[in-house]
C-alpha cells in the first residue's frame, strides 16, 4: 500500500494497544491508510521488554479471535493454567497454604504472553498489512482541529530531524505519556494509590518447588505444573506474582496498597528482596540462584480519566487513556474495549453515522467499566489474607466476568447502546447486589471467622459457574433474544449465589440471628449486609423476586470449606 500524507488514522505509539488496533483496522478496512509512529526501534528484548504478560479469556479472544493470532500464540506463547492464589500463613509451609486455582488446563484459553516477542510480531504484521511504521521516532505535538479539519502531529526522528503528518483521526496510544489526557487535563487519579515493584529472572520458578517432592499429595492435586498460571502470594494489604514467561523465564512482582505498604520498602531490587524475606520468605529463600533480567517499578500505578473518545475525532487508548488494576490480569480486556469502541467509531465515520450522543455513551460505558474494576479489585487489598471471603468474592466476580461482561465483549453488545440500555433494567439488582457485597466482605473480614478450606477448583469443583462460562464462551451468536435468555440465566444464578454469600456470613459470625429468615431464606440481594440494625430500614426482607431452590448451589459452596465449631456469637 502507498504511504500517503494526510492518513486516515495516525496513531501515535506503536506498543501493544497502538499496533493491535492497527491490524483490526486494516484487517476491517482494505482501503484505511495509518501512520504508526513508535520511539522504540527493533530489536525488542524477549522475557524484560514491558510489563502485562498475563491475560484473562476475552482479552486472549480478542488476539486470537480478532486479530487473528490464534496460531501465533499457540506455537509461541504459553498457554495460561488459570489465576491461581495462596492465602494462610507466609511464614510457615508452602504446602500449608489454601490453595485456590484449577488442577488442568481450562475449558477456554488464556495466554502468557512474552511482549517483546509479541510487539515484534505485531510490527512484522502491520508492516505486510500495509501500515506505514515509523520506528525511532518521538512525538513532539499534536495539533487537534476541533473544526472538522486534519489534526496535525509535530515529530522528530532518529537523526533528531522534524517531521509532520496530517490525519482525519489521531489516536494517543503513548502509554503513560498520557499526551492527550495531560493536554486537555483529562486525567483521574486513583483514590486509592496502590504501588508495584517486578523483576524478571532467568529461569522456571515454580511455587511446585516451594514444596518438597515428599509431599505428594500436595503436588498430585494440580496435574500440570503451577508455574503455568498467573500465581498470586496473598497477604494483608499486598499481592505478590509469579508468571511465567517464554521460552523459560520468570516475573515476579509486588504489588501493595501504599497505606498499608509504603512504596519505600520496595523499590529499588534490594529493598524488594528484604521486603519479600519479611513477607514472602518462601519465595525469598527460592530466588537464590536465579539471574535478574531486569528491575522496575511503578507508582500509583492505576488510573482513570474524564474522557477518552471524542468527537473531535481522537481517542486514547490502552494506557495512554486509563489503567485498571492488574489484580485479575485484566489490561488485555480493557485495551480490547478501548480498541474495539475506537475502531467502530471510526467505521461510523466513514459511514457518515457517528454522533456526539455515541461518542458520550461510550465515553460512559467504557470509563464505568474500568473504574467499577478498579475498585472492585482495591475495596478487597485490606483482606487480602483472608482466604475464605477472598475466595467467594473471586467466585463471585468470576460469575460477574463469565456470565454478563464477557458476553457482551463477545458478541458485540457493548457497541450498541440500544441494547446495553434494554440489558441495563435486567443487570441493575446485580451491580447494586456488587458494592453491597464488597462491603459485606470488608465488614465480615473483621469478624472471627469459622470458615476454613484447603483447595478449590473453580471449575471443577463450582458446576453451576463452569455451566455459564461454557454457555457464554464465542463463537459470535447473531440471536440477541439467545445472548438475552443466557444474562437472564446468569442473573439468577448470581442472585442466588448472593443470597448464599449472605447467609453463610451470618452463620459465621452472628448464627443466632439465622431464625430471623425462618425456613425459607430469600431476602432483597440490593439490601444485604451485616449491619443487623439496618436490615428493616434497608429492605432485606422484602426480596423484589420470589424465592427460589438455593439447595444446589449452596451445596456447591458449602464443600468448599468446614465448619470450625463456634466459639462465642459475635453480634454486629
Amino acid at each position: 500500500m502507498q504511504h500517503t500524507n494526510p492518513y486516515d488514522v495516525i496513531i501515535c505509539g506503536g506498543g501493544l494497544a497502538g499496533l493491535s488496533l492497527a491490524r483490526q483496522l486494516r484487517l476491517k478496512f482494505d482501503d484505511i491508510s495509518i501512520l504508526v509512529l513508535e520511539r522504540v526501534e527493533r530489536p525488542l528484548p524477549d522475557s524484560a521488554f514491558k510489563v502485562g504478560e498475563s491475560t484473562l479469556e476475552q482479552g486472549a479472544f480478542y488476539f486470537s479471535g480478532i486479530l487473528g493470532l490464534e496460531d501465533y500464540l499457540e506455537n509461541e506463547h504459553l498457554e495460561k493454567l488459570g489465576l491461581r492464589y495462596f492465602f494462610g500463613d507466609s511464614q510457615g509451609a508452602f504446602a500449608r497454604r489454601p490453595e485456590f486455582g484449577v488442577r488442568t488446563w481450562l475449558p477456554a484459553k488464556s495466554y502468557q504472553m512474552d511482549r517483546g516477542k509479541l510487539e515484534t510480531h505485531l510490527r512484522d504484521c502491520v508492516i505486510q498489512a500495509g501500515v506505514h511504521l515509523q520506528e525511532g521516532v518521538f512525538v513532539t505535538e499534536i495539533d487537534i482541529n476541533e473544526t472538522g479539519g486534519l489534526h496535525t502531529v509535530n515529530y522528530r526522528d532518529a537523526q533528531k530531524v522534524a517531521h509532520q503528518a496530517q490525519g482525519k483521526w489521531v489516536i494517543d496510544a503513548m502509554g503513560r505519556r498520557r499526551f492527550l489526557q495531560s493536554k486537555f487535563d483529562l486525567k483521574k487519579e486513583s483514590e486509592n494509590p496502590c504501588n508495584a515493584a517486578w523483576f524478571r529472572v532467568i529461569g522456571e520458578l515454580s511455587v511446585d518447588s516451594f514444596v518438597p517432592e515428599s509431599e505428594k499429595a500436595w503436588h498430585d492435586k494440580v496435574i500440570q505444573d503451577r508455574w503455568y498460571s498467573t500465581n498470586h502470594l496473598m497477604g494483608a494489604g499486598y499481592w505478590v506474582w509469579l508468571i511465567p514467561l517464554s521460552p523459560g523465564n520468570t516475573s515476579i512482582g509486588i504489588v501493595a496498597l501504599d497505606e498499608m505498604h509504603r512504596f519505600d520498602q520496595y523499590n529499588t531490587y534490594e529493598k524488594a528482596l528484604n521486603w519479600l524475606q519479611e513477607h514472602e520468605p518462601v519465595l525469598a529463600a527460592h530466588l537464590e540462584g536465579y539471574p535478574l533480567l531486569d528491575f522496575k517499578v511503578l507508582r500509583n500505578y492505576s488510573y482513570s480519566s474524564h474522557q477518552v473518545f471524542s468527537a473531535d475525532r481522537w481517542c486514547c487508548i490502552g494506557e495512554a487513556g486509563v489503567f485498571a488494576d492488574p489484580y485479575y490480569s485484566i489490561g488485555s480486556n480493557v485495551l480490547a474495549y478501548g480498541n474495539g469502541i475506537t475502531a467502530k467509531m471510526i467505521e461510523l465515520d466513514r459511514a457518515g453515522q457517528l454522533t456526539e450522543q455515541y461518542i458520550d455513551y461510550m465515553n460512559l460505558f467504557f470509563l464505568s467499566l474500568n473504574d467499577s474494576l478498579t475498585e472492585t479489585v482495591h475495596w478487597s487489598y485490606p483482606f487480602h489474607n483472608n482466604g475464605v471471603i477472598m475466595s467467594l468474592k473471586t467466585i463471585w466476580d468470576y460469575f460477574m466476568g463469565w456470565s454478563i461482561t464477557d458476553p457482551r465483549f463477545y458478541h458485540d453488545v457493548y457497541l450498541e447502546p440500544a441494547l446495553n440500555r434494554e440489558l441495563s433494567g435486567v443487570l441493575y439488582p446485580i451491580f447494586s447486589a456488587h458494592y453491597r457485597l464488597l462491603t459485606l466482605f470488608r465488614d465480615w473480614s473483621r469478624l472471627s471467622s469459622r470458615l476454613t478450606f484447603d483447595f478449590i477448583d473453580y471449575i471443577e469443583d463450582l458446576p453451576t459457574l463452569t455451566h455459564l462460562f461454557l454457555l457464554n464462551l464465542p463463537p459470535k451468536n447473531a440471536d440477541f433474544d439467545v445472548i438475552v435468555d443466557h444474562l437472564y440465566e446468569g442473573v439468577e444464578r448470581m442472585e442466588e449465589f448472593a443470597q448464599v454469600i449472605f447467609f453463610l456470613a451470618v452463620e459465621d459470625v452472628m448464627p443466632e440471628r439465622l431464625a430471623l429468615f425462618g425456613d425459607k431464606r430469600w431476602v432483597n440481594i440490593e439490601a444485604i449486609g451485616l449491619d443487623s440494625n439496618r436490615w428493616q430500614e434497608d429492605g432485606l426482607l422484602e426480596p423484589h423476586t420470589a424465592p427460589r431452590d438455593l439447595s444446589r448451589l449452596e451445596g456447591e459452596i458449602r464443600k468448599l470449606f468446614t465448619f470450625e465449631p463456634q466459639k462465642s456469637p459475635t453480634a454486629v
